[in-house]
């Protein structure tokens, strides 16, 4: 009887392999968003240009927020909008929208690209 269960164990093992990762909850989303930001704060402050308090306005325990002047928030976004976007990052998915989010918060370019290959852009993305 034993033997006649492994196909049935094996078939249901290859469905089950098959199904679409779940969506992340908002709340899971939001966390995992944060925990790039915070990356990139610290390579923003180990590469000598602080990130503004407001980097993070909107993360659980943040109560800063963008006070950075119009000008400098206008021009953050004319440069996500302009940005091209790094290998991996499809147009219209969640990725290219982290990606333009923390350009608009004032991740440099380059750092924002180079953050898209690293484990908690992955993370921020699903």
């Amino acid at each position: 009887m034993k033997i006649l269960h492994l196909p049935l164990l094996m078939l249901l093992a290859a469905c089950a392999s098959g199904q679409p990762a779940r969506t992340p909850a908002p709340q899971d989303r939001i966390a995992a968003e944060c925990a790039l930001l915070d990356q990139a704060a610290a390579q923003m402050g180990a590469a000598g240009q602080p990130a503004d308090d407001g980097l993070t306005e909107g993360c659980p325990g943040t109560t800063a927020t963008d006070s950075r002047p119009l000008s400098q928030q206008s021009a953050a976004t004319r440069a996500a909008v302009a940005a091209a976007l790094p290998a991996g990052v499809e147009a219209g998915s969640r990725a290219e929208l982290v990606f333009r989010r923390m350009i608009t918060r004032g991740v440099p370019l380059s750092m924002a690209s180079a953050l898209t290959s690293s484990e908690a852009f992955a993370a921020a993305s699903r």
